[in-house]
């Protein structure tokens, strides 16, 4: 991921909320875990977590410690 002003968790939380609102995953469905996001936007594992918990922070997915993120039935 190239540099830019915005740091690299809030641009994966665009781009991981662009997802969700295009339907690639469904309500109930389970996301990448952190380990694939990480790797897909090649960030560390605690860059993807932290952009994972700004979407949870937002009621867009639920983290369930241990198990995974997965969509919320909103």
């Amino acid at each position: 991921m190239p540099r830019t002003p915005q740091v690299p968790y809030r641009a994966i939380a665009d781009a991981l909320r662009e997802r969700l609102d295009a339907g690639e995953w469904l309500p109930g469905e389970q996301m990448p875990s952190s380990a694939e996001l990480a790797a897909e936007y090649d960030v560390s594992r605690t860059t993807a977590a932290r952009a994972v918990r700004v979407l949870a922070d937002e009621g867009r997915v639920t983290v369930v410690r241990n198990w995974g993120a997965f969509v919320a039935d909103n």
